[in-house]
């Protein structure tokens, strides 16, 4: 039968035994993967619509992940997609409905009532025909099996491309163009072609091959006192390396990569303490700084486990665990009060900040808040300075009853007075009169008693009320007759152990935890300090530390994870933090995969408060904005005394809140870009002299008519891409794009003069004359051209963020051209260029954001999950579908397959 490609066009023969198979168009052009329909003879003739559908398989009540929607090359725009349930054998058989036959439309006439005669011949002839006619194909077909294999054999042979060869392909290229400096023992920058001899080994070291090639892409390299190849070889060249390095079929099983098992990082750590007991505690602030990988804190391959850090867990969770397990009332507390601290109308009374002194009759008094009713401990502490024949008296009161009147005999250090009350719930003063004055002026010595008061204590409530027994978390349950230690210790141990680990447990985990209580009473400790013992043990097991994940089948090489550890990772991509009760329970059904459940489960994510975890992390690295609380963000405070720490700080406020404003008004994502409006109070908005601005709060303000829009015109941004004396066009230009653009340029030849040689050299240069002059250098000219352009067109901003006109006394010059020929001047023009190129930032943003909730970089074969997200975000381009087309891909659900021995391997480079 006749095969159309999908592809090409091109038309051409194939067997009816390959309906319902895929092969490769025999075209040269494309000999791209296509599927041959069944049955084509019989549509052509009938001309009916096909429904095609996929080979079944084994069918599931969960869905799997959306799979990138197929395409032919990895830079084809894909198709709209279409939800259904995902096949990771892209390509598989299909199968034609039972052929129906469309009925033409006749002209009604009154007295039919059915299929007239004349119709049903024809009818019932055309079948006939339709089937004879198949069954004589089919029978020439089997007759000339051989023949019609041997054709299609020949067909391919002469229409195959050749594999790709490098010594062939590639070689010749790079020996007359890089051999002077990369071969025949000449390793310029450490690094040598000698060693690859094919394009397995290559791709084996493809990270360094792409280096190679965004040189060459960017004029570099060769470098240009060098032999220069022509226009046409150095664009084959490039093609034939960026599609051998790079280059994805995305019809074909994908490699959804593997995150390295990774530990809990910082913010991870306080987080998930915090919501899994119930407590308000940053232990982790106490850890060592964590390693950033790809620009971000959460990656797996760089969160190491150093000595230090366990010795901090180890700290951290006995400090937890005294918390979490209180010996008495969780409310228990000593509360210790300076007598210098304590209240009177006396004039007769003195405070030297520490001691309150009583120097005639006077009373002192302070107010204690009491948590709730119970027994409690009161001490004062005072003396005297003796003056008579009697020591100083003082009445002690509180609430309103008289304790008892104490004399106070001590003159060198402080007598201690306790008292054992019972009291209610509620504020209680408690005073202190000194009551026995005294003073004889004729005395050689002790003319004068007085009395000092050095601390007033308020100690308990002790004992645990049944009420806080029943808060606690793992002491609810304790040993009493009829429920043994361990009876207790599993009860508490049970339900909490789960959500710990983020995930089902066994009896024998359990059982593991509780011997641990049993053997700490068994020494003699109380049942708490067994539980403590417990908690310790879990919270420096490597399930908490790490995120462990499990799959839940296997298709081919893909992986899919469980439930419990997507829950976990669409927590710890949006919280930051543990999934939470209700993600647990969905898991446990085995329904959070399913793309309703999924999608309805990311959007509660969003609303809920913690959600500011992703609006606070993930552009506070993105964009670098956590650069603005080191020493690396310092303008100079002689030139810039406007740049406070106050107006630091509301810098990033106002980014952070411009970025929460998109996600949670679910805007466009392409308003980061150029959106006309920011957050400011009036400080900042005084700072940007921007009117009409009034208060501390801060609050959405229109840009119209302002020199400013989108993140790049934040004052933000500006300052940590200066210099602390001065602007610096190629820094800005470097972080466009490298954050904005992704198309970060190469690091500069160590043989490139700096900046400052040039500046010294001609001194009496302009700024941008010393760019212009450092740019003419052959060795800097094919990076700066677009970096610098970018970076002029900010110039109207000084290094702290305000606008400027004049630099010196001097018209600035703010225009540039880009490589592209594309021309600007100033902010908003050059933005204007940047929004034409859109689908650079969308492409940019989402790979940002992918690496920020995979753990992982992306990587190349990653390709078709982002161009599948990009195909989405140009139908809408809210936030919401950049966040969902992630939560929904097959990286963020799947992961390649490994053998056991193989993840073994890789769980012990964690620890190293």
């Amino acid at each position: 039968m006749r095969v159309t490609c999908s592809h090409c066009g091109h038309r051409f023969q194939v067997r009816d035994d390959a309906a319902g198979k895929r092969g490769k168009c025999p075209n040269a052009a494309c000999r791209q993967v296509i599927l041959v329909p069944l049955i084509q003879d019989v549509e052509e003739i009938l001309d009916v619509e096909v429904i095609e559908e996929a080979e079944p398989v084994e069918r599931r009540p969960q869905p799997s992940p959306r799979m990138p929607q197929k395409r032919t090359s990895a830079t084809q725009r894909p198709s709209k997609s279409v939800m259904r349930e995902p096949q990771y054998k892209a390509v598989q058989p299909v199968r034609a409905a039972a052929p129906s036959v469309a009925k033409k439309k006749k002209k009604s006439k009154k007295r039919s009532e059915g299929p007239s005669l004349t119709s049903m011949i024809v009818g019932s002839a055309l079948f006939f025909v339709v089937i004879a006619g198949v069954l004589i194909a089919r029978s020439w077909n089997s007759g000339s099996e051989a023949q019609a294999s041997a054709a299609i054999a020949d067909a391919d042979a002469k229409n195959a491309v050749p594999a790709a060869n490098y010594a062939s392909d590639l070689g010749p290229f790079i020996h007359k163009y890089c051999g002077e400096c990369h071969e025949s023992g000449s390793n310029a920058g450490d690094f040598a072609f000698d060693r690859y001899r094919n394009l397995d080994e290559i791709k084996a070291d493809r990270v360094i091959w792409g280096k190679v090639l965004k040189l060459m892409k960017v004029g570099a390299m060769p470098p240009p006192d060098s032999a220069q190849p022509t226009a046409e070889e150095m664009a084959k060249a490039i093609g034939w390396l960026d599609h051998q390095l790079f280059y994805v079929d995305c019809n074909v099983e994908q490699n959804f990569g593997r995150v390295v098992i990774r530990r809990l990082n910082r913010t991870e750590y306080n987080n998930t303490v915090n919501d899994l007991m119930a407590i308000d505690f940053q232990p982790a602030n106490d850890f060592p700084s964590d390693d950033v990988g790809h620009g971000f804190d959460n990656i797996g391959e760089v969160l190491s486990v150093p000595p230090l850090l366990m010795e901090k867990y180890l700290a951290a969770a006995e400090a937890i665990s005294v918390k979490v397990v209180p010996a008495g009332s969780p409310v228990y507390e000593n509360r210790i009060v300076n007598g210098g601290s304590m209240k009177s109308e006396d004039k007769a009374a003195h405070s030297n900040g520490e001691v309150m002194g009583l120097v005639s009759r006077a009373t002192a008094k302070h107010e204690f808040n009491v948590p709730r009713a119970g027994k409690y401990k009161f001490t004062i502490a005072a003396r005297q300075d003796r003056a008579g024949d009697e020591d100083a008296k003082m009445v002690v009161t509180f609430g309103g009853k008289e304790l008892k009147t104490i004399s106070v005999a001590r003159r060198n250090g402080f007598d201690r007075f306790s008292f054992d009350l019972d009291l209610p719930a509620g504020k209680q003063v408690v005073t202190a009169a000194f009551i026995n004055d005294f003073y004889n002026e004729k005395a050689e010595k002790e003319k004068d008693r007085n009395l000092h008061i050095r601390s007033v204590e308020l100690e308990g409530p002790f004992g645990i009320s049944p009420e806080e027994r029943e808060k606690l978390l793992l002491s609810k349950i304790v040993p009493k007759e009829g429920v043994s230690v361990e009876q207790a210790a599993r009860e508490n141990i049970q339900g909490f152990l789960p959500r710990a680990f983020r995930r089902p447990v066994s009896d024998v985990e359990i059982t593991r935890y509780v011997g641990l209580v049993k053997m700490t009473v068994d020494r003699g400790e109380t049942f708490e300090e067994g539980m403590r013992t417990a908690l310790q043990a879990i919270l420096i097991s490597p399930h908490f530390l790490f995120r462990v994940e499990g799959g839940r089948r296997v298709e081919g090489n893909v992986e899919f994870l469980d439930d419990y550890a997507l829950a976990s990772r669409l927590s710890y991509f949006i919280w930051s933090s543990m999934p939470d009760d209700e993600l647990m329970e969905l898991a446990k059904q085995g329904k959070l995969h399913e793309p309703d459940v999924l999608r309805q489960q990311t959007e509660r994510l969003l609303q809920d408060p913690r959600s500011r975890e992703l609006i606070q992390n993930f552009p506070g690295q993105w964009l670098g904005l956590r650069k603005l609380t080191t020493s690396e963000v310092d303008p100079n405070a002689q030139l810039f005394p406007q740049f406070t720490q106050e107006i630091r700080k509301d810098l990033w406020k106002e980014t952070e809140l411009f970025f929460d404003s998109v996600v949670r008004s679910n805007s466009s994502i392409y308003d980061l870009l150029d959106g006309k409006y920011t957050f400011l109070n009036e400080r900042l908005a005084k700072y940007y002299e921007i009117p009409n601005v009034s208060g501390q709060e801060f609050r959405r303000v229109d840009l119209s008519g302002q020199p400013r829009a989108g993140v790049l015109t934040h004052g933000s941004i500006l300052t940590l891409t200066s210099f602390p004396d001065r602007t610096s066009p190629v820094k800005r230009g470097e972080w466009v794009m490298s954050n904005l653009l992704g198309d970060a340029p190469p690091e500069a030849p160590p043989s490139v003069p700096a900046l400052e040689e040039t500046s010294t050299k001609n001194p009496n240069l302009t700024f941008r004359q010393k760019l212009e002059l450092h740019r003419a250098d052959p060795g800097c000219a094919s990076c700066h051209k677009e970096m610098d352009a970018i970076g002029f067109g900010m110039q109207n901003f000084d290094a702290i963020g305000r606008f400027r006109e004049l630099e010196n006394k001097q018209p600035i010059d703010a225009s540039g051209v880009l490589p592209s020929g594309e021309s600007f001047n100033g902010s908003l023009e050059l933005l204007g260029v940047l929004r034409k190129h859109k689908a650079k930032f969308g492409r940019c943003l989402t790979e940002k954001m992918m690496t920020f909730a995979l753990g992982r970089g992306v990587e190349w074969f990653d390709r078709c999950a982002i161009d599948s997200i990009m195909s989405d975000l140009e139908r809408d381009d809210r936030m919401s579908t950049l966040i969902f087309g992630i939560v929904t891909s097959g990286p963020f659900q799947a992961r390649k397959l490994v053998s056991p021995a193989a993840e073994s391997t890789e769980s012990l480079m964690t620890s190293k």
